[in-house]
């Protein structure tokens, strides 16, 4: 019930910020007799803002079943990008009829990458380049949302740094001549029109009466900027966030933007914090966790519970085992005994996409029904699988030129590519090298061939890794960077699964049917059920923001998964501990928590967010005798 003037509520988990603004919706057009068209409604995805406008059209349908459609059909609904881009449109922005895909995107990054490798070395792998446009498109996203350099630098290998405003340069060209806006380019170019053109910028400003944002703690810098433009009018801006759930810091969010903006407009400040959603002891162990962080803006967001599951007691469960393995085989478990006709709804969130694959493999294999709705890559493309495979068929016997091209420098032998001649055929048996070292070489890898020739796959990829050096080689890569740790996570993964073949072509085959089932609609992998059927989820903890689920499994709580990655700064962790709170936030009834002890050569450590609560986990939940060893 606000009237007029800014105001920013801060709404913790489940504490029905979306119920707020649907409700302040139907307000400010029954009782300040604000034209619906007059009101927009802003928030950060597709999904979101269709999910907003269905639940006020039900509640207009609800409360008048003649006019209320009507009423509903004029409230503008929309994202920041989508808002952004009707500007351009309706003000004849050349570029705007044409958003370059992520395809595109990569093809163009892709084509100045190679220029540059072959102007430099006069080679490239395209492995590398394609690893090296991946970074370097999150770093022009970056710098176009925040435009910090500094900050989208680091990004990037140490060698790119110093050229990344050439390569920005390249690329803003290129996509010109293709005519047509990255993405991103929504933002910043409506914010140069309506900075540049004031007859544009006083009809946008006059245009809306109220301004309603979702999710507010994900705006950034350049959004922030083009959002005080069009609400400079009125002032009318009615912020929504919670800054413990800001957690897109890649893409340039900054909650320093609600703390300018309770600065700059002096907004007044409304608090929720009762959560309607979760069990007392969820709610609890949540708060402990995210009360580590220094930079919060408002405390005490999530202080007690409200809800119909408040009271339910043994809600959480820490369970711990050696291996991925094992805490794979756990889930499996778990998961294969969940009632198909449960009413509950049960998830598994994951801290990166690739680590969700492995568990959807196993699912897959098993007939165990899931849905995923995330679109996923195929581990089976990825540059070390390819090795592996490599390595696998010419053991096997299989004589190609391009399978020997691909590993005989991983790791470095010095071998050359004339070694092999033209032929696609190649005769490995007769191979020799242009030098004593090369030769040398090239009999030691015929020899380490021949002795994986009848091992079962799981064996031989631990031959290549240990053995034959591949592992070592993917450590001394100095493309390796922040891209090692994911690296190691593939090695495991690849290991495991391999194990579960009795050959290699029994491997491969199985490899060709998951690629078949990836491009089925949806990317909804359901087993042998029908894919509406399933009331489990996996989804990255990204992803989840603003779902809820009766249960929820949180694998991996572990060191370089949460916070994800190596010796992160202060920054970076602080938005990691938001990220862990999310998932923890997501959970209803039940929460469990799982974690690796690891092995003596790679032993793992119980993530640092736990640390505020650990003993309690253990004295509460199942013991583990090495958590002690994981605990400092």
């Amino acid at each position: 019930m606000h009237g007029e003037g800014p105001a920013l509520v801060m709404a913790g988990p489940g504490s029905g910020k979306t119920t707020v603004i649907v409700k302040r919706i139907l307000y400010l057009i029954q009782i300040q007799k604000i034209p619906p068209e007059k009101i927009l409604v802003v928030t950060f995805t597709k999904e979101a803002a269709l999910s907003m406008q269905r639940r006020f059209q039900e509640l207009c349908n609800e409360l008048d079943p003649e006019g209320g459609p009507g009423v509903a059909a004029g409230v503008n609904f929309g994202t920041f990008h989508s808002v952004f881009y009707h500007i351009l449109i309706d003000s004849h922005f050349p570029a705007a009829r044409k958003i370059l895909t992520s395809m595109q995107k990569q093809e163009i990054m892709q084509g100045i990458l190679k220029s540059l490798a072959l102007s430099r070395k006069g080679h490239y792998e395209w492995e590398t380049i394609r690893a090296q446009a991946t970074d370097h498109l999150a770093a022009v996203g970056l710098y176009k949302n925040c435009f910090d350099a500094d900050k989208a630098k680091r990004l990037l290998p140490a060698e790119h740094r110093e050229i990344f405003r050439d390569i920005l340069s390249a690329y803003q060209k290129k996509c010109r001549e293709e005519g047509g806006l990255d993405f991103d380019d929504m933002v910043y170019e409506c914010r140069e029109l309506l900075m540049r053109d004031e007859m544009t910028r006083n009809y946008w400003k006059k245009r809306f009466a109220h301004i309603l944002v979702d999710e507010f703690q994900d705006i950034n810098p350049m959004q922030y900027e083009v959002l005080k433009l069009l609400g400079s009018e009125t002032g009318n801006i009615f912020a929504v966030g919670d800054e413990d759930q800001a957690i897109y810091g890649f893409r340039g969010s900054d909650p320093e933007c609600v703390k300018r903006f309770a600065s700059e407009y002096q907004a007044k400040r409304i608090l929720l914090n009762a959560n309607y959603r979760s069990t007392e002891e969820i709610v609890a162990l949540a708060e402990k966790v995210i009360a580590e962080n220094k930079s919060r803006f408002m405390q005490n967001k999530g202080s007690y519970a409200a809800g119909e599951n408040a009271d339910r007691k043994d809600s959480i469960r820490f369970v711990s085992y050696e291996t991925k393995q094992e805490e794979m085989q756990y889930l499996v478990e778990q998961l294969r005994s969940w009632p198909a006709d449960s009413k509950e709804t049960c998830a598994v969130l994951f801290r990166t996409n690739s680590a969700m694959q492995g568990l959807a493999l196993q699912l897959s294999r098993e007939g165990i029904p899931f849905i995923m709705k995330e679109k996923t890559e195929n581990p089976y493309e990825h540059f070390i699988c390819k090795d592996i495979m490599a390595y696998l068929k010419l053991a096997a016997g299989e004589p190609k030129r391009e399978l020997f091209l691909r590993i005989m420098n991983k790791p470095l032998r010095y071998i050359s590519r004339e070694c092999t001649g033209e032929s696609s055929r190649l005769d490995l048996a007769g191979l020799t090298g242009q030098n004593p070292n090369a030769d040398r070489e090239i009999q030691k890898l015929k020899q380490q061939l021949a002795r994986m020739r009848g091992m079962p796959p799981g064996l031989a990829v631990s031959y290549i890794c240990k053995v034959i050096g591949y592992e070592t080689y993917l450590r001394a890569n100095k493309d390796a960077g922040t891209h090692l740790e994911e690296w190691l996570e593939k090695l495991d993964f690849y290991k495991a699964d391999a194990g579960n073949y009795r050959s290699v072509s029994e491997w491969e085959q199985a490899q060709a049917a998951f690629q078949t089932e990836l491009g089925k609609p949806d990317h909804r992998k359901a087993g042998k059920a029908d894919k509406g059927d399933s009331n489990i989820s996996l989804l990255t903890v990204h992803a989840s923001k603003g779902l809820e689920f009766d249960r929820v499994y949180l694998p991996d709580c572990n060191e370089k998964n949460y916070p994800h990655g190596s010796m992160p700064d202060a920054d970076t962790v602080e938005e990691e501990r938001r990220i862990f709170y999310v998932a923890l936030t997501r959970a209803k009834k039940h929460l469990e928590l799982l974690c690796t002890t690891g092995s003596k050569e790679r032993p793992r450590v119980v993530s640092r967010f736990l640390n505020p609560v650990i003993r309690q986990l253990i004295h509460q939940t199942r013991y583990c005798p090495n958590i002690h060893q994981m605990h400092r």
